[in-house]
């Protein structure tokens, strides 16, 4: 049985596939960067509170230029 997309949706702020600056907080307006593995190549700059279905529940992970315009960090998972 499949799973459907609302199923596997969730915030950014509580998902692993997020990453930010090494200092900041974890909040809805914190800015960073998307690292999951089909997502990364369009260095998707995103807040907390956005989300999507690529969700997976875990602390963000850190890294500096995480927040930059574009980003520019490299993944660190």
């Amino acid at each position: 049985m499949s799973q459907s997309n609302s199923d596997n949706w969730g915030q950014c702020l509580r998902c692993k596939w997020w990453q930010i600056e090494p200092d900041a907080a974890i909040e809805h307006q914190t800015t960073g960067l998307c690292i999951d593995e089909q997502l990364l190549p369009f260095r998707i700059r995103i807040t907390g509170n956005g989300g999507c279905n690529r969700f997976m529940e875990g602390e963000p992970a850190r890294a500096a230029g995480s927040s930059e315009r574009p980003p520019v960090a490299e993944a660190t998972r």
